[in-house]
């Protein structure tokens, strides 16, 4: 009889054993690139005792470098790991949520219960599934009882007799907690002698606040990374060798023409690679890139029509004009406002800080950039 399941199974295996596409808009340590000397320091640091916080604009690639980084340190067999996405969370209880279900995944996969018992003693903890089937953690306890919990986790990792790195991506979602859950962390870290830690996120200016700011708990805890994009050479070399390994070629103004239009800036410049990839034939050239890139923004262009209609008039136009700037370094300036028919200095600033705040916008040390690179070509073309 024919064994469908069997057969499915089958026909996976065969799909997986075709020609993959090296643009992976996730991790895989096969096709990552470069970041070689911020591997080092992370490696340094780690090795030295000392905690580290990775900031960048979003997409650069923080959570892959973190990725890559315990992907190595596994490998070597030195350090035990541990990554913690912070994204969904709201408050403390949220945070130790999080922070025990990867542990137990990490540490208690194969007896999850067994894993809860040691984990949250004396606390009332259950688990449940969900669709995919990864385990999720139910906590029952209120804010003293969180902070009881946390202790014991810390506690778990402390007595490892491997160090521990662990990583908390998106942190700056600390701040916003109700509870003051800064100082409770530093309390617990600060204690920890086997345990170190990477503090990874993309609102700069919070992490700056949290990190830099005399007045908060984490002031001078940890060794800074602003990680920045990768080098053209770099990329250009990583570009070509991804279609030559799979025996095809993409022209040299075809990767310098992609770099400018996505700007260098990682998640972009995998969109795009990986569009022209999957869509090329054995030889690719400028013309085919510049369709594809022209089309994916076109593909785009009703979800960017509708986050730009949501912005009151005055944000319209000041979106519009550091778009058709690329950098605006001065955008509160007469010259600035004049060349764009802004209104006065303060509505402009009004402006510029709402788009901060909403992350539409960031400020670089030159300047004012659209955060999302496809938008900023959306409004190039349409305005």
């Amino acid at each position: 009889m024919f064994y469908v399941p069997y057969f499915m199974g089958f026909f996976l295996y065969l799909c997986r054993k075709k020609i993959m596409n090296p643009f992976t808009l996730s991790y895989d340590p096969i096709y990552f690139c470069d970041r070689e000397k911020e591997i080092q320091q992370l490696k340094s640091n780690a090795i030295n005792g000392l905690n580290t916080l990775i900031h960048s604009p979003r997409r650069l690639g923080k959570s892959a470098l973190i990725h890559h980084l315990f992907h190595q340190l596994e490998h070597s067999k030195d350090f035990e790991t541990l990554y913690v996405d912070l994204f969904a969370t709201q408050n403390l209880n949220d945070f130790v949520k999080y922070f025990g279900e990867a542990l137990l995944k990490r540490y208690h996969s194969k007896n999850l219960l067994t894993g809860v018992k040691k984990l949250f003693r004396g606390l009332h903890a259950s688990i449940s599934f969900s669709i995919d089937g990864s385990p999720q953690l139910s906590l029952g306890f209120g804010e003293g009882q969180a902070k009881t919990s946390l202790s014991q986790l810390f506690d778990y990792l402390e007595q490892r007799k491997k160090p521990v790195l662990v990583a908390f991506d998106e942190f700056q979602e600390v701040a916003d907690y109700p509870e003051k859950a800064e100082a409770v962390l530093r309390t617990f870290i600060q204690q920890l002698r086997n345990v170190n830690f990477i503090f990874s996120g993309s609102s700069n200016h919070i992490l700056q606040n949290m990190f830099y700011s005399a007045k908060q708990p984490f002031y001078q805890s940890s060794e800074s990374i602003l990680l920045e994009k990768i080098e053209i050479g770099k990329y250009k070399s990583f570009i070509n060798n991804c279609f030559e390994t799979h025996k095809k070629s993409i022209s040299g103004d075809a990767i310098d023409y992609l770099l400018e239009f996505t700007e260098t800036h990682t998640y972009y410049t995998q969109v795009i690679c990986n569009q022209a990839f999957y869509k090329s034939g054995k030889k690719l050239g400028l013309p085919e890139v510049q369709k594809i890139a022209n089309n994916y923004i076109e593909i785009r262009k009703l979800d960017y029509f509708s986050i730009y209609n949501l912005l009151p008039e005055n944000q319209k136009r000041v979106i519009k004009a550091i778009a058709k700037e690329g950098i605006a370094r001065k955008p509160s300036s007469i010259n600035f406002m004049m060349k764009h028919q802004l209104p006065s200095s303060s509505s402009t600033l009004q402006a510029l800080h709402a788009l901060i705040d909403k992350e539409i916008i960031f400020q670089t040390l030159d300047g004012y950039k659209v955060y999302d690179v496809f938008f900023r070509r959306f409004l190039e073309r349409y305005f």
